[in-house]
């Protein structure tokens, strides 16, 4: 009687219940529900981040040593980062760059440092040029800020991975300290033997088991997302030809233009209309860079952008059909910048 029952298929049924039948949840849901998930451990961790705390006065004295520091350990080290960089802000003067930021554009950094904390009125140029000009500020005997501080949270970040030579340049300053946080297992291969000497960390366990609640805020992770972020468009350009990046790009050059163009205060507030392009015009336009020799064949590449929602369309009153990227000129020039 066992085996008949256990080989039976009579009274066997399959739920027809998938995932797409679960109702969507936005990401302030999802933060409202884990909020109410109630602290585990609480003594355990205020006991963890005290000990902590009193790795303060040795770090300062790592850093003041000529030793930069990088922080690596489960859960997020954003917090207890940010309150010691709080404390060296009497010391000096203290940038922080959120690398885990998937629109992050370290030049922006790079020149908000330069401008608004040395007081460098120079024409900018790329992140190699901005971070020379500020390593060759602080070896200058006359420079008014006598130091200052760095703090990355995820050096490792996607944004920031390209950009180590870059960020060495400024850490091999001795008048420049850098801290960094690492979180990916894989952070230490984006350094080559020359980038490792220039950093000169010194690495520290800094072990929260604190939720990584900022760093993902960013992601689009509800099924409900109407299109996908920086980081997502960044993968799906990977598995396509030349030829297909480039028709993005010809879209998201003259989308940033247009909207360099229309720098009104206007067009600055959240939910500004985003620049739009005829499709003749854009069609037109990748024909003359050879990146399609018919309109068949542009049709067929629109759709694949279409099918992963990089790009949309909409019909003008006139039946103009009208493409673009729905992405910021910011969001769009880190992407661009990310295909280089």
């Amino acid at each position: 009687r066992y085996f008949e029952n256990l080989h039976s298929t009579k009274s066997q049924k399959t739920s027809d219940n998938t995932l797409s039948k679960l109702p969507p949840q936005t990401q302030a849901e999802s933060r409202a529900i884990l909020s109410k998930v109630p602290t585990k451990h609480k003594s355990e961790l205020a006991l963890l981040e005290s000990l902590h705390r009193r790795q303060f006065r040795q770090w300062y004295f790592e850093l003041t040593s000529g030793f930069n520091i990088v922080f690596y350990g489960y859960g997020s080290k954003r917090r207890l980062m940010n309150i010691f960089a709080a404390e060296l802000g009497s010391d000096a003067p203290v940038a922080i760059i959120n690398g885990y930021f998937p629109a992050l554009n370290l030049k922006q950094s790079l020149e908000k440092i330069a401008f608004e904390i040395l007081d460098l009125s120079i024409a900018s140029g790329s992140v190699a040029d901005l971070a020379s000009l500020i390593s060759g500020y602080f070896n200058s005997s006359s420079c008014a800020v006598d130091k200052m501080y760095i703090v990355v949270h995820n050096i490792d970040g996607p944004c920031l991975r390209k950009h180590q030579t870059s960020l060495a340049v400024l850490a091999s300053n001795p008048r420049i300290h850098l801290l960094a946080s690492i979180d990916h297992i894989e952070a230490p291969l984006i350094w080559d033997t020359s980038s490792i000497t220039r950093f000169n960390w010194t690495w520290h366990d800094l072990t929260t088991f604190e939720p990584y609640t900022v760093e993902t805020s960013y992601e689009n992770f509800t099924t409900e997302a109407k299109e996908l972020g920086p980081r997502g468009v960044l993968h799906v350009l990977a598995s396509l030809t030349e030829n297909a990046k480039g028709i993005f790009r010809i879209l998201a050059e003259y989308q940033i233009a247009e909207s360099v163009m229309d720098d009104t205060p206007e067009s600055q507030k959240a939910g500004s209309t985003i620049p739009e392009m005829p499709y003749n015009s854009y069609f037109t336009a990748c024909r003359d860079q050879f990146l399609v020799t018919s309109e068949m064949t542009f049709r067929s590449q629109l759709t694949e952008f279409r099918d992963h929602k990089v790009i949309q369309s909409r019909h003008a009153p006139d039946g103009t059909e009208l493409v673009f990227i729905p992405l910021n000129a910011a969001t769009l020039g880190t992407i661009l910048e990310g295909m280089d």
